[in-house]
């Protein structure tokens, strides 16, 4: 296996681990903060351009794993100004998008596909319209792509993690505005109590990526603590 890990962040980075366990060649990418664990690659996946040209450097590889997201605080839509809502969607869906094209360009007749997303685009987050519109988004091309390739072993699916123990997440939490307040609420409606550890998150990814997920596509897996079950 040779995965192409887009997104060094807290999720990103367990799944890179997780994957080195299971002897894969991990090739890393970032958009603005380069990881000091591991070398990684620097990508705007929101250029289709720059995604083909970055492929062409990585060279043959049959698995894609997409951790971005688009960090922004919380408010209302009628508050948010266009141009965020924009770069909120062309980071969340649009990007997702030009990696899951670049990918299906290299892969052969064997692949496997992982997004991670998040369960805003089934129930919808106060103040994160933008957000829940791209993940919502994201679950039906999803499934659109898993038709087109499901003749062939490539597989594509959705891993919607809960509230899950990052530097991110901490950072959310902090402070008395609108993104605290919802953020707080959430992880306390946790059924189990607590939040994710990375870790967690990176097990659901091997498997959707690993020898025997083949018949398995198409699909969106909430590991989420029971949280909208």
């Amino acid at each position: 296996m040779h995965a192409v890990i887009v997104g060094t962040g807290g999720i990103g980075t367990a799944v890179a681990r997780r994957l080195l366990l299971d002897g894969a060649t991990v090739t890393a990418t970032y958009h603005r903060h380069r990881p000091a664990e591991f070398d990684a690659v620097q990508l705007d996946a929101t250029s289709p351009a720059e995604v083909a040209r970055v492929f062409g450097e990585i060279g043959d590889f049959d698995t894609l794993v997409v951790t971005t997201g688009h960090r922004h605080d919380l408010d209302f839509f009628v508050r948010q100004s266009p141009e965020l809502a924009e770069e909120i969607i062309a980071t969340e869906l649009l990007g997702p998008m030009n990696l899951v094209r670049g990918a299906l360009q290299v892969f052969g007749d064997h692949g496997r596909i992982v997004l991670i997303g998040s369960d805003s685009g089934k129930a919808g987050t106060l103040g994160d319209a933008a957000s829940s519109a791209a993940r919502a988004g994201l679950m039906g091309f999803v499934r659109s792509i898993a038709r087109e390739t499901a003749r062939k072993d490539i597989t594509i699916n959705i891993v919607s993690p809960g509230p899950t123990d990052t530097g991110l997440l901490s950072g959310m939490l902090e402070g008395e505005g609108l993104t605290a307040k919802v953020m707080g609420g959430t992880v306390r409606a946790i059924p189990k109590g607590r939040t994710a550890a990375a870790a967690e998150i990176a097990e659901a990814v091997a498997y959707f990526v690993g020898p025997h997920s083949g018949f398995t596509t198409g699909q969106v897996l909430s590991v989420s603590g029971g949280l909208t079950m």
